[in-house]
């Protein structure tokens, strides 16, 4: 296994002899703004010329005009700066959006730029100061998580995967999910360093509970509503009324009339001074959503989860699949246990908040690599897995030209490695496969 890891890193490195990082994917500026803030993308960077910048302080999301985040603290050579922090897709947003004449933009002591542009553009103030500009494109680690959304053609590697054996693409596997664990852990690391345990657990909860489609939003909440505030009994009419759900002048019928006349009763208090954070109704996808899985249930999740966060986060830190199925799996709502949307009728028995699949995904994607980051080797390679879903299909269409193989085996290691090959490789080649390497690997492996 170790001979087939390096063999694997080796195909992953350019010319240059490091590893060829992709470059971060398109995305929205609101996306890359929360991914910033959680402290994802690592606080430690450098700036032309060479300069040495460490971010001490995140600050706070500026809800109003001016820069994206207000009262930060960045470290600059060693010496402390304190003011704000502006994020934009492209360098050239900095004049585009006029911040060079904008006396709002005094302050700014850091400019954040996703895309490598093709020629320099400098961040000036108003009083032609030169404002420190960092590139996320330089600093390796930084894309967000694949969106499902690339092409389900079958590639070049079908041909020399058809010819290894059953037990050389589980070795394959393991290797491509041990890297994914890898890299799920430094990034909880780095969230971890930047806003503490509680904030980074929870935020991280929140986009699993997001599923595919409504992650944003969910992180958005998560950053919005912090669990300290979540837990307390203004929570739940933060969440659901910053997520927009509150924002319909007709009260939905039935039995959950009374439902959202409580939550109402709260939020109107409070919706005054967090009118700038409510989400558009544009922000959330709602459709080909089954309905246990609707955002509304999801929001109702999150909030007995804070409720009960003492429990949740130690089951999250202990690594095992057992005491997060117990927590999880057992939170109640007494509305939302019971119904899937506004208009649902009751049901007769329960419906969980967070279903079992849900749960194992929480386990692989936050549990396990919270583990490593920890020093602790969790024990992953037996453990089962869920039906696969919509992302692994095309990625088994891409790989295997067809439908999930029934030949593998129903492992939580396969699916992770399936989608880590993707990553790696498939999203990495923007030439239809004429210059993956990843052929060259499985051939490698038949030799």
């Amino acid at each position: 296994m170790t001979s087939l890891r390096r063999a694997y890193e080796e195909v992953l490195r350019g010319t240059n002899g490091r590893v060829a990082e992709a470059p971060p994917a398109r995305g929205s500026e609101l996306a890359w703004q929360a991914r910033w803030f959680s402290g994802a993308c690592g606080r430690e960077f450098t700036a032309a010329p060479g300069r040495r910048i460490v971010v001490a302080d995140f600050g706070r999301w500026n809800r109003e005009a001016g820069p994206d985040f207000i009262g930060a603290a960045v470290r600059i050579d060693g010496r402390e700066h304190r003011g704000s922090i502006e994020v934009d897709l492209d360098a050239s947003g900095w004049e585009q959006h006029r911040h060079a004449t904008n006396p709002a933009y005094e302050d700014v002591v850091l400019h954040v730029v996703v895309h490598r542009a093709a020629k320099r553009h400098f961040s000036r103030t108003a009083s032609h100061r030169d404002v420190p500009q960092i590139c996320l494109a330089d600093h390796p680690g930084v894309a967000p998580e694949w969106d499902g959304s690339a092409t389900a053609r079958p590639g070049r590697c079908l041909a020399p995967l058809r010819e290894l054996s059953a037990p050389h693409i589980e070795d394959l596997l393991a290797v491509a999910a041990r890297r994914r664990l890898e890299g799920k852990a430094a990034s909880l690391q780095a969230m971890i360093a930047a806003r503490g345990p509680d904030a980074a657990l929870y935020e991280a909860l929140a986009v699993a509970l997001g599923y595919k489609n409504n992650k944003l939003p969910f992180q958005l909440l998560a950053q919005r509503v912090p669990v300290a505030v979540a837990a307390t009994a203004r929570g739940e009419p933060l969440l659901f009324g910053m997520a927009g759900f509150l924002e319909k002048p007709e009260p939905p019928p039935g039995a959950a009339r009374a439902e959202a006349a409580t939550l109402w009763s709260a939020w109107w208090k409070l919706r005054a001074g967090h009118a700038h954070g409510i989400l558009p109704r544009a922000a959330w996808a709602m459709t080909g959503l089954r309905p246990a899985n609707h955002p509304l249930r999801r929001l109702a999740a999150l909030a007995a989860a804070a409720k009960r966060w003492k429990s949740v986060r130690a089951a999250l830190e202990s690594g095992d699949l057992a005491p997060l199925e117990k927590v999880l799996g057992t939170l109640h709502h007494p509305f939302w246990s019971f119904h899937a949307t506004w208009k649902s009728p009751r049901r007769g028995t329960p419906l969980a908040l967070i279903g079992a699949d849900r749960i194992r995904d929480i386990h692989a994607n936050i549990a396990l690599p919270l583990a490593l980051a920890r020093g602790v080797e969790p024990a992953w390679r037996d453990l089962p897995s869920g039906p696969p879903n919509t992302s692994l299909r095309v990625v088994a269409a891409r790989l295997f030209g067809g439908p999930f193989p029934r030949t593998l085996p129903k492992r939580l290691f396969v699916h992770q490695g399936l989608l880590q090959i993707h990553a790696d490789f498939c999203l990495r080649d923007h030439g239809e496969c004429s210059q993956c390497r990843f052929p060259s690997l499985v051939s490698g492996l038949t030799a």
